[in-house]
């Protein structure tokens, strides 16, 4: 079971991806334009109901959310509605996770590690750019509320799918307390192992030693984000016989930080 629920939440992955994604960019950009390739045979079905593509996607997304539910009962003894909002909350994770991602990454590079992935940042962010502007909030406090946002939003989103669709045997403010608690676990495990930056990293060490083509906008995009996490240790961290060890130094620190931080927020979420 895990093996397919593991493709299901790659290609919902891809086609969340493909949401940020222009068909002009997808003509210019071969990495965008192998996405829509992936992806266009998957949105055929959804293409019956509706001509809109932003539609399919979404459609197809929540196809595949149910298909997972339905995996989840097939191999466990749970009911399909339980299976169904189990699969809804790993979606939730994975989009908690990924803005939060993309909002370190804003943070650290200052949206300027690979100008294919400029625009889908942007665009990822527009809807908290409007509401900044709506609610009046200076620009210099934009990372905090951004951050707060996502995760009250998780929590609240998290909440709601456990107590109506898995089990309401748990009183609400308590899986609300719950899901901010796991919401910043979730944020420290970008940087622990297997943590999205955590891999990075890792990627970068590796790519690094091929020689690979600057102008290529993975390359690009792996060395944005590896290098500002890398930079401060760099300051500290002298090379020893022409070898970089700072890469190695920020996945132990990062290691062990992160458990600490991930053992402190267990702490405090068993005394509430």
């Amino acid at each position: 079971m895990g093996f397919l629920t593991g493709i299901i939440g790659f290609v919902i992955i891809i086609l969340l991806l493909r949401l940020l994604i222009r068909p002009r960019e997808a003509f210019f950009n071969p990495f965008f334009g192998m996405i829509y390739r992936f992806t266009d045979p998957l949105l055929i079905p959804a293409g019956y109901l509706t001509r809109n593509a932003v539609s399919q996607t979404l459609l197809t997304i929540l196809a595949l959310v149910v298909i997972r539910g339905g995996l989840y009962v097939a191999f466990q003894p749970m009911s399909f509605l339980s299976g169904v909002g189990i699969s809804l909350l790993s979606l939730i994770r994975l989009l908690f996770q990924a803005y939060s991602a993309m909002w370190f990454i804003s943070i650290l590079s200052q949206r300027s590690f690979g100008a294919s992935f400029v625009p889908l940042i942007d665009r990822a962010f527009s809807p908290f750019d409007r509401l900044m502007r709506q609610f009046g909030i200076p620009r210099r406090y934009s990372h905090l509320f951004v951050f707060l946002f996502l995760l009250i939003l998780y929590a609240l989103l998290g909440t709601l799918t456990r107590y109506f669709v898995v089990s309401r045997s748990v009183v609400l403010p308590s899986l609300f307390l719950f899901g901010l608690g796991e919401g910043l676990m979730l944020v420290v495990g970008l940087f622990t192992f297997p943590g999205f930056f955590y891999l990075v990293i890792i990627v970068g060490v590796l790519v690094s030693w091929v020689s690979p083509d600057p102008s290529n906008p993975i390359v690009q995009a792996i060395y944005g984000i590896s290098e500002p996490l890398l930079r401060p240790f760099r300051r500290f961290v002298p090379l020893l016989g022409g070898l970089d060890f700072s890469p190695l130094i920020a996945l132990f620190c990062f290691q062990i930080l992160g458990k600490l931080a991930l053992q402190i927020i267990q702490a405090a979420m068993r005394a509430i």
